[in-house]
């Protein structure tokens, strides 16, 4: 059955339409906190362009795919709509459509729906959703994990509130550094990485410097990141290099790099996501191992190591979404494990 005729049968397999409810106003995004992406030169950036290209012409590149963008904002509307245009989108056969083009919304840290695009769209999404519950509440808009976005418009209805959010508990934002894993690879939707879920838990901004096939440790990357302003790192890049001989020479490298600039940050180190290890992949744990563990050796008390295994223990034969990267249930898995790690380096959320 095609997802056109689906759709025909069950209307909810239908997309996105144009939009038609009484009063519908839109506003820039600009107008209100975005987080994780800046627009620059009419795009959305994840890093300045001329850092990225320093890194590789392929980060330079994939640095304007919008992973861990958020726009945060408050309104009493009954509904809230999106118009987004893409300078580019992303569809890619083992990657959910809804991950890579669609936008999430969350109040607080409750899931309010997803704006889902057509299959065919290509420069253009317009979608609202009806809220439950009228009231005037917090939101956060999830960016796509993996499209280039020009400009994002925020819609309700004329007339009603519609305010900047308060700003997050946790200001100094989580830096993420990996590979399409820590992109979003392959979560369901934006919302599910597990990025997001550790953002909604500690109330907290983050960075997400995921770039899939080209996280490679390079120095002038771990220059740019030790210039950073943040509360903690956490990388995993060893899938994306060429074998365990590169992974050696850069993955304490790195580590030092960014510890000479930072000497008290909360640092997690972690290996690939994944629960079984080929002979490749445990030499690569071993070499990740060392990092740690030479600086627990010399006196770092700002060190955490958790394993790619230890975090799929609950969830091994369900965690990956093909034969590569997690998907929601091993996502949700690597944040209790990361989360509980940063619990106690950095705190907790102020849950009043």
């Amino acid at each position: 059955m095609s997802l056109k005729n689906a759709a025909q049968i069950d209307k909810n397999f239908s997309t996105l339409k144009a939009v038609q409810r009484e009063g519908l106003t839109y506003y820039n995004a600009e107008n209100f906190d975005v987080y994780g992406v800046k627009r620059i030169d009419s795009v959305y950036r994840r890093m300045p362009y001329d850092a990225a290209l320093a890194v590789s012409e392929k980060v330079a590149m994939i640095s304007t795919e919008c992973a861990g963008g958020r726009v945060r904002f408050a309104t009493d509307s009954p509904y809230i709509s999106i118009f987004v245009k893409y300078r580019s989108v992303a569809k890619v056969p083992n990657y959910s459509h809804t991950a890579t083009m669609g936008f999430d919304l969350y109040s607080g840290q409750r899931y309010i729906g997803c704006f889902v695009p057509n299959m065919d769209a290509v420069e253009s999404m317009e979608g609202v959703i009806d809220l439950e519950e009228i009231a005037f509440r917090e939101y956060t808009l999830n960016f796509p994990v993996g499209s280039e976005i020009n400009e994002l418009y925020i819609g309700v209805k004329q007339g009603c509130k519609l305010e900047k959010a308060a700003v997050y508990s946790i200001q100094k934002p989580i830096v993420f550094y990996g590979s399409s894993t820590t992109q979003g690879a392959c979560a369901s939707r934006p919302g599910n990485t597990y990025e997001n879920i550790i953002s909604r838990a500690f109330d907290c901004d983050y960075v997400n410097l995921g770039f899939w096939g080209n996280a490679k440790g390079e120095q002038a990357m771990a220059e740019y990141i030790a210039g950073l302003k943040m509360s903690a790192f956490i990388y995993d890049y060893d899938y994306n290099t060429n074998n365990a001989e590169h992974l050696q020479v850069t993955h304490e490298k790195m580590f030092q790099i960014i510890r000479e600039r930072n000497p008290k940050l909360p640092i997690i180190i972690l290996s690939a996501p994944r629960y079984y290890l080929n002979e490749e992949m445990e030499k690569r744990l071993s070499i990740i191992k060392k990092t740690y563990q030479n600086a627990v050796d010399s006196g770092d008390k700002h060190v955490r190591f958790i394993a790619g295994k230890t975090m799929l223990e609950e969830v091994k034969d369900t965690a990956l979404a093909d034969n590569i990267h997690p998907g929601d249930s091993g996502f949700i898995a690597m944040a209790s494990h990361i989360g509980a790690a940063l619990k106690e380096m950095i705190g907790a959320r102020n849950e009043n």
